[in-house]
C-alpha cells in the first residue's frame, strides 16, 4: 500500500509532510502519534537538548503529545492546508493536491496557560515564523493570543482540539 504523505526537504523549515495523493476537504489526513507529556517533562526535555519548542502538540490543558516521526515534520502555515480536529485527528480544511506540503497552524494546537508555562520555561509559548505565506503573521502564539478574526475562522470551520473547542464554548456560555 502506498503512504499516503511522505518527507521531504521543505522550503519552511528542514523537513516537511507532502501529500502522495490528494486529500479532499473535510478528509482525514492522519492521526498525529507520539507519547503523552506534561510541561514539566516537556521542560526537562528541551532543558536537555531532546526537544524543540515547536515540536509537541497539546492535546489537553497541561498535557502535549511528544510526536513520533514521521509526525514531527508537520510544518506550520498561517496559511494552513489541513487543521486539527478531536483530540489530534489532521483534517482537510481545503483541497490538497498530491505532491503539495501538508501544514496546519501551530497557534490552534496551544492554549497556553501563561502562568505555568512561565514556571516551567521562564518564557511565554512563542517563536518567529518561516511559513512565507502571503497572509504570515511573523510569529507563532498561542491561540488567545491570534487576532479575533482568525480565532473566529478556526471556531467557524470547525478546524481545532476539542480541548480548545471546549474552552472556547464555555466562554460564549458565560
Amino acid at each position: 500500500m502506498k503512504p499516503i504523505f511522505t518527507v521531504k526537504r521543505s522550503r519552511i523549515d528542514g523537513k516537511g509532510i507532502f501529500a502522495s495523493r490528494g486529500f479532499e476537504k473535510g478528509e482525514v489526513i492522519c492521526s498525529m502519534k507520539g507519547r503523552k507529556v506534561s510541561i514539566g517533562e516537556l521542560k526537562r526535555l528541551y532543558a536537555f537538548g531532546k526537544e524543540r519548542i515547536d515540536d509537541p502538540l497539546q492535546i489537553a490543558d497541561n498535557v502535549y503529545l511528544d510526536l513520533k516521526e514521521p509526525y514531527v515534520y508537520f510544518n506550520h502555515s498561517c496559511s494552513p492546508n489541513s487543521g486539527m480536529a478531536g483530540v489530534c485527528t489532521l483534517v482537510a480544511a481545503r483541497k490538497v493536491k498530491a505532491g503539495e506540503e501538508i501544514t496546519y497552524d501551530y497557534s490552534t494546537t496551544e492554549w497556553t496557560n501563561d502562568e505555568l508555562w512561565k514556571i516551567n520555561w521562564t518564557q511565554l509559548w512563542a517563536f518567529k515564523c518561516k511559513c512565507h505565506s502571503s497572509k504570515c503573521r511573523k510569529k507563532i502564539t498561542s491561540f488567545p493570543r491570534l487576532p479575533e478574526k482568525i480565532k473566529e475562522k478556526y471556531y467557524a470551520e470547525r478546524l481545532l482540539p476539542g480541548f480548545i473547542l471546549k474552552k472556547l464554548e464555555n466562554q460564549k456560555s458565560n
